[in-house]
């Protein structure tokens, strides 16, 4: 009984409060969660060559509604979630300074401080939130898995397959680039 009393007293904070932290934070419906020291240098270089592979393929025919990919920038998932993903595309420019409506792709480089949050708190959270597709990026195994929703739950599908973002929008990634 102790712990459920012990709850009541945990603060919850909002995005307003979060914007005045120092430090590196994402906020998890309203509790502060402490980021990771920064990556090593493995999970950057698979970071950067897709995000380099995305924008190759976003560059030389723009879609209509301007999708882009941004490397580790805040999401404003509502009033009380903040997460920073490894790569997200955006199809909509957010109006402020920070991704305020779902990407229309997450993807995540695994790393040994976040595996159990990227595979379980931050898939659900994206899949709640309709992120179309979620990419998850293994260095450990040299592995990727892609995942489509279906209705409000993810689907594996092929790695190799074309990914359509927008109704004009198209990309697709090979994986062993990826982890050469």
């Amino acid at each position: 009984m102790l712990r459920m009393a012990q709850a009541e007293y945990i603060p919850e904070y909002s995005i307003q409060d979060y914007l005045l932290w120092e430090g590196d934070w994402e906020l998890w419906n309203g509790i502060p969660v402490s980021m990771s020291p920064s990556p090593n240098f493995r999970h950057q270089k698979i970071g950067s060559r897709i995000l380099v592979a995305i924008q190759a393929q976003l560059t030389p025919v723009p879609c209509s509604n301007g999708c882009v990919a941004v490397y580790e920038m805040d999401w404003h998932v509502n009033d009380h979630t903040v997460v920073r993903p490894d790569i997200m595309i955006v199809c909509k420019e957010p109006e402020g300074d920070f991704v305020d409506e779902s990407p229309a792709l997450v993807a995540e480089v695994l790393s040994p401080s976040t595996r159990t949050k990227d595979l379980t708190s931050k898939k659900d959270l994206y899949a709640s939130s309709g992120v179309k597709y979620y990419l998850i990026f293994d260095p450990a195994e040299n592995q990727a898995q892609v995942l489509e929703l279906s209705d409000t739950t993810y689907r594996g599908i092929p790695t190799d397959s074309e990914l359509e973002l927008d109704e004009d929008c198209r990309i697709s990634l090979n994986v062993e680039d990826v982890f050469r």
